[in-house]
C-alpha cells in the first residue's frame, strides 16, 4: 500500500525518541567533542545551548508544523503550503537526504567493522601507529569498505521496510535508552581516570578570553546540524504527527535530548583524552584512532570499547533510518510506490552511489571533483549548499508565506501567548534566515 495521510506515530514518546535519534547521529559523538575542543570548550558549549533553545528550536518547530500541515512527503508538504516554486526546493531536501545517506552509510559500515573488532579484541593496543594504520587500511580497502557499507545499508533498509510504527518507532524506543545508558556507563569509567578532571574543567569552565566571534558563529552553525535541519527529515516526521501532539513541547524535548547527548559525548571522550594526554583536535580520527587508544590503556578497556562502538552503531543507525524515510516517503507519495518497493529501489541505488564513496579513499582516490574525493565532495555540497538552502526554504515558507498555517499548527493543542507567537514569527522571518546565512558563510 502506498503512503497516505493516515500513517501516524503510535505514541508521543515514540516520536520524540525517533526525532532525537535522527538528531543524535555520529556527529554528536565525534563532531561535538572535536568542535568543543577546537573552539574553547565552554566558550563553544554555552552559545551552542543558547542557539539551540532559541533559533534552533524555532526552526525545528517550523519543520514539524509544515510537515503536519501539508502531510505526505517533504516535497508534498512544501508544495502544498508554498505553491509550485517549492517543488524544486522540496525535491532538493529529498535529494539531500539521499546523498547524505549514500556516504553516511559508508561511515556506518566503519562503525560496524569497529564493533566487530572490539568484540573479538582487535582494538586492544596502546600503539597509536597500529591504530592509525588499521583505520587507514579499512578506508583504503575498496572491497572491505563496500562489504561493510552493504551490511549497514541492509540494516537501515530492513528497519524502514517494517514501517513507521513497527520499524522506526520500535527501534528508537529500544535503541535510544540503550544509547543513553551505555554513554553514562562509559562516562563513569572515564571520570575515574587520574587527571580526568582537566577534561571536565575544559568542557565547562568558561574562559572569557576564548569567547570569540568565531566560536559563537561555529556554535550557531553546529546548532543547525545537530537538529537535522534542512534535509526534510523533520518535515517528513511532522507529517506522521497526530493532531493531539503538541509541536513546541515535543520540539523542546528533542532539542533537550540532542544537547544532552552532545554533552554526554563530551564527558565520555574529553576526560579520557585529557587523562592520557591525547590530541583533542583529531577530528573524525578521534573516534577511530584516539578513543580506541584510550580504551586500550584502562582497566576493563575491552568492555568499554565494545560499549562505545555499540553507541556509535546505534547513533549511526537511528540517523540513517531518518534519512532513508525522507526518500521512501517521497517515492510512496509522489510515485505511488509501496513501502517495500520504494525501500528496495533505495537499497539498490544507495548501494551503487554509496559504493563510489566507499571506493573514493582507495581504488578511486585519484578521481576528484574540485580537489576533493567523491566522498568529501558530496559531504561538502550537502553541508554547505543543499542543507542550508533547505533550511532557508522552510524558514521563508513557515515565516513569510504560510505563517497562518504554521501558527495554527503551533497552537493546535495548546494556545501559546501572543508574545511567544510573535517571537516564533520574528525568529522564522529574521533570525532563522540569519542562522542559515551564518552556516553558509562560515562553511562549518
Amino acid at each position: 500500500m502506498a503512503m497516505n495521510s493516515t500513517t501516524q506515530w503510535g505514541s508521543r514518546i515514540g516520536f520524540i525518541l525517533a526525532g532525537a535519534g535522527s538528531a543524535i547521529g555520529l556527529g554528536a559523538i565525534w563532531k561535538f567533542p572535536f568542535w568543543a575542543g577546537t573552539n574553547g570548550g565552554a566558550a563553544f558549549i554555552i552559545p551552542y545551548i543558547f542557539f539551540t533553545f532559541t533559533i534552533g528550536i524555532v526552526l525545528l518547530i517550523a519543520e514539524l508544523a509544515v510537515g503536519r500541515a501539508g502531510r505526505g512527503s517533504a516535497l508534498h508538504a512544501l508544495k502544498t503550503l508554498g505553491g509550485p516554486v517549492f517543488v524544486v526546493l522540496g525535491s532538493l531536501t529529498v535529494l539531500s537526504s539521499f546523498i547524505i545517506l549514500s556516504y553516511y552509510s559508508v561511515v556506518g559500515g566503519w562503525c560496524m567493522k569497529y564493533l566487530v573488532d572490539s568484540v573479538i579484541g582487535r582494538l586492544v593496543t596502546n600503539d597509536p601507529k597500529i591504530l592509525a594504520a588499521n583505520f587507514e587500511a579499512l578506508v583504503t580497502n575498496g572491497p572491505v569498505n563496500l562489504a561493510w557499507h552493504f551490511v549497514f545499508l541492509s540494516m537501515t533498509c530492513g528497519v524502514i521496510a517494517l514501517g513507521v510504527v513497527k520499524g522506526i518507532e520500535r527501534i528508537s524506543k529500544y535503541l535510544m535508552p540503550t544509547l543513553f545508558i551505555l554513554m553514562i556507563l562509559i562516562i563513569i569509567r572515564s571520570l575515574t581516570l587520574p587527571g580526568a578532571g582537566a577534561g571536565v574543567e575544559f568542557l565547562f569552565k568558561l574562559d572569557f578570553s576564548t569567547l570569540t566571534l568565531s566560536n559563537i558563529l561555529n556554535a550557531m552553525g553546529f546548532t543547525f546540524f545537530s537538529l537535522s535541519l534542512g534535509c526534510g527529515i523533520m518535515v517528513t516526521y511532522g507529517a506522521y504527527l497526530p493532531n493531539n501532539t503538541d509541536i513546541p513541547s515535543s520540539s523542546l524535548w528533542i532539542s533537550y535530548l540532542a544537547i544532552q547527548t552532545a554533552i554526554l559525548a563530551g564527558l565520555m571522550i574529553m576526560p579520557a583524552v585529557f587523562a592520557l594526554g591525547q590530541d583533542l583536535n583529531a577530528g573524525p580520527g578521534l573516534v577511530f584512532v584516539t578513543v580506541p587508544l584510550v580504551f586500550s590503556q584502562i582497566p576493563l578497556g575491552g568492555i568499554v570499547a565494545v560499549a562505545f562502538n555499540v553507541c556509535l552503531v546505534v547513533a549511526a543507525l537511528t540517523s540513517a533510518v531518518s534519512l532513508l524515510e525522507v526518500v521512501v516517503a517521497y517515492l510512496q507519495h509522489e510515485w505511488h510506490m509501496t513501502r517495500k518497493g520504494a525501500t528496495l529501489l533505495c537499497y539498490v541505488s544507495l548501494f551503487f552511489v554509496g559504493g563510489i564513496s566507499a571506493l573514493s579513499f582507495g581504488p578511486w582516490s585519484g578521481f576528484t571533483i574540485g580537489g576533493r574525493v567523491f566522498f568529501d565532495f558530496l559531504d561538502y555540497i550537502c553541508t554547505n549548499v543543499t542543507m542550508p538552502v533547505g533550511g532557508m526554504a522552510v524558514a521563508v515558507l513557515a515565516g513569510w508565506i504560510a505563517w497562518k498555517s504554521t501558527e495554527k499548527q503551533i497552537n493546535l493543542v495548546r494556545s501559546y501567548s501572543k508574545a511567544l507567537n510573535r517571537f516564533f514569527a520574528f525568529s522564522l522571518k529574521i533570525l532563522a534566515p540569519a542562522l542559515v546565512v551564518v552556516v553558509i558563510t562560515t562553511g562549518i
